[in-house]
């Protein structure tokens, strides 16, 4: 929820940062407004947990002769 709440609040900041962007002489770019340290803390969190499920994921050894997954068997043309 804070994620969404963060990022909400930079939707609404983006008009600001084109207008900012306009005002700025030409060839300098502008910064990028920084993300708080709620919204980095978030990234972080989210971040750990994917790499741990990626992990998971990655680590997993399926035995041999084990059934597929799914099978790719294309349908036949409807008649009307």
């Amino acid at each position: 929820m804070t994620l969404l709440a963060v990022g909400s609040a930079s939707a609404l900041l983006a008009p600001a940062r084109e207008v900012a962007a306009a005002a700025a002489p030409a060839g300098k770019p502008v910064s990028p407004i920084p993300p708080s340290p709620k919204m980095r803390a978030e990234i972080e969190k989210q971040k750990k947990n994917t790499a741990g499920q990626l992990k998971v994921i990655r680590d997993h050894v399926l035995p041999p002769g084990s059934p597929m997954a799914f099978e790719f068997r294309p349908l036949g043309r409807r008649r009307k």
